[in-house]
């Protein structure tokens, strides 16, 4: 009965349905390329929060990720070729092409195991086929709180990066504290996005506040493709970097 819920590729049917649905299309200006450690970070930090968290075996996970990645690629490289006359350069995470669609992956493999949250379970742990038991208990995160607990602490490892990146001088340095006025809060919103882009996040940024709401803009984002297909799903975790990032940042100054 297991091979009615399979098509002629192989793929579930729930999958194949899900990869033959439209894409958004793939941004047309030209992006530049984003800095190797912060792309590593972007990726690291929402890797390393689903660790922290215990709701999935990580060897489990990978291995969700690397399938998910296959079913990916072909119809994300032929839409890049078709759409862009480019293809992405596999494995480079400075090409916001090809961090556009890892990252979009990593997320979309996330929400599937924040589906069904494991509190326990047996871990692979070294080649040699060694497996710890892991077990949430009650100091644990609640499993309804888990999305928003990883978009903290991702925003929070983000904000940390570039707070340390750019601290060695007072033209660069994003100020932190519970007392900013409006005008010192607006343009230290404004130096984060700006930062943001310098480290090819996007094309430009900027901050601005509008009556009791920060407004913060990217240009083309290197997340900009993948941030709009995760979205179309209403999942509960997107790869909003940069929201995360002024999230956090707002955070330290006082704002919930």
């Amino acid at each position: 009965t297991g091979l009615l819920n399979v098509d002629a590729t192989g793929l579930s049917l729930p999958k194949a349905v899900e990869l033959s649905l439209p894409r958004p299309p793939l941004p047309k200006a030209k992006r530049q390329p984003l800095d190797q450690a912060f792309a590593v970070c972007l990726m690291r930090s929402s890797y390393n929060t689903v660790d922290e968290l215990d709701f999935v075996a990580m060897d489990q996970f990978q291995k969700q990720f690397f399938f998910r990645r296959q079913d990916e690629w072909d119809i994300y490289r032929s839409s890049a070729l078709k759409q862009l006359g480019r293809a992405p350069m596999q494995g480079e995470l400075t090409d916001p092409l090809y961090f556009d669609v890892i990252s979009y992956t990593q997320y979309k493999t996330i929400n599937d195991c924040l589906r069904a949250p494991s509190s326990v379970f047996e871990e692979l742990i070294d080649s040699n086929g060694t497996t710890v038991v892991v077990a949430r208990d009650a100091s644990s995160v609640d499993d309804k709180l888990l999305a928003s607990e990883h978009a903290r602490r991702v925003g929070d490892k983000v904000l940390d990066f570039v707070l340390e990146r750019f601290d060695n001088s007072s033209f660069t340095r994003v100020a932190v504290a519970t007392d900013l006025s409006r005008d010192i809060l607006e343009a230290n919103a404004n130096k984060l996005a700006t930062l943001l882009a310098v480290l090819g996040f996007a094309i430009d940024a900027s901050a601005v506040v509008r009556g009791s709401k920060l407004e913060v803009t990217f240009v083309a984002p290197a997340n900009y493709w993948g941030l709009k297909a995760l979205a179309a799903a209403r999942p509960p975790l997107v790869n909003d970097f940069g929201a995360k990032c002024v999230g956090a940042w707002l955070s330290r100054c006082g704002y919930r």
